[in-house]
Order: structure tokens, then sequence, then C-alpha cells
């Protein structure tokens, strides 16, 4: 791009009617236009400084897709520790602890899904370093499998930690798996600030 440029301040220079001095007779014209070409160069550098740092931001993905891998029943406020990870770009979901840590700060979607089973109740919450963000409830008091899917978007700052417990309502929270359907947790990077 900066060659580009360069390219049309030659072709500026050499048009017809443009006058030209030795160095040691610069004028004040040339002085300011110097100035300009200098002005424009630290544009050109300042750019070109931003879409390298916009590259390095999506060469380097943040998104988590993890599920639970078998049926489980967690007490109240437990943190739902989805251990069976599909996918973690970047790195920063923990499923030793069932714990996302932010890396940059700014605009994440959030979805989680719940399966329960035959009068069975499972109550979850979203947290973003321990503030609830948004609760989902599968609850079935007949036969059968039920699912329910939360999609949230929220803002994150760099270093909180984002998680899936259960709520402080029941002591039961089950959550089960019925062959390939699975309770599972994703989080994506939507734009950093």
């Amino acid at each position: 791009m900066f060659e580009y440029i360069l390219q049309i301040f030659i072709g500026i220079l050499v048009m017809p009617g443009f006058e030209t001095k030795s160095i040691q007779n610069k004028t004040d014209e040339e002085d300011s236009l110097i100035g300009v070409i200098a002005k424009l160069e630290n544009k050109i550098d300042n750019l070109t400084r931003i879409v390298n740092e916009g590259k390095q931001i999506h060469e380097k993905p943040v998104l988590f897709f993890v599920r639970l891998s078998k049926t489980i029943t967690l007490n109240k406020d437990s943190i739902v520790k989805f251990d069976e990870v599909m996918l973690n770009e970047g790195n920063h979901f923990n499923s030793g602890d069932g714990i996302f840590v932010s890396p940059v700060t700014g605009i994440f979607q959030f979805t989680w899904t719940l399966l329960t089973t035959t009068s069975q109740v499972v109550e979850t919450e979203l947290m973003v370093d321990n503030v609830v963000v948004d609760t989902l409830i599968a609850a079935l008091y007949s036969s059968g499998n039920i699912s329910g899917t939360k999609i949230v978007l929220c803002k994150v700052k760099k270093g909180d930690h984002v998680w899936i417990q259960t709520s402080s309502v029941y002591t039961s929270n089950y959550f089960y798996k019925a062959n390939a359907a699975k309770s599972s947790f994703t989080g994506m990077l939507i734009y950093t600030y």
C-alpha cells in the first residue's frame, strides 16, 4: 500500500507545471510537501499496525464447545464440569474445573443446553465473575426426555471467569445423557474492545 501511495506522489511531482528546485534552493512549498509526505508515511505506518493487530486477533480465535459425557446429579450451587471437549480454540476453557477464562475484553456469545428426563428438573445459571447473567431451567413432570437451550450475549472483561452452575433452588439437578444427546456449553468471542 505504501508503494502505491508513493507512486501517486511521484506522479504528482513529475506532473507538467510542477516546478523543481535544487536542494540548496528549497522553497516553502517543498518544505510543506515534505511535511505532508512525512505525515502520510506516519498514517500509513499506523494503518499497517492496526491491520496487523486485527489479523492477530483473527488468527487466534476464542471459542469452545464442551459437553457432559455422562448422566450426573448435582446439588445446588454446583459448577457444571463439562468434561468432553469438542473444540477449545485458544485453550481458555478448563474441563477440569468447568471454567472459561477470557483472554480479552469483548462481547461474547454463550449458549448452553440442558437435557433431563422423566420427573426430573435441572436449573442452571450463566455466571460471569460470580454474577448471574441469565438462568435456564428444564423440567419434565411426565415421561420422556426434555431439553432447553439459552443463548446470551454479554460483555466479558479480560481475566473474567465464566461458567455454568446449578441454581440455589434445587438440591437434585439431574443432567441426563441419552445416547448421542448431551448437555453442552458453548462460548465464542464476537467482538473485542
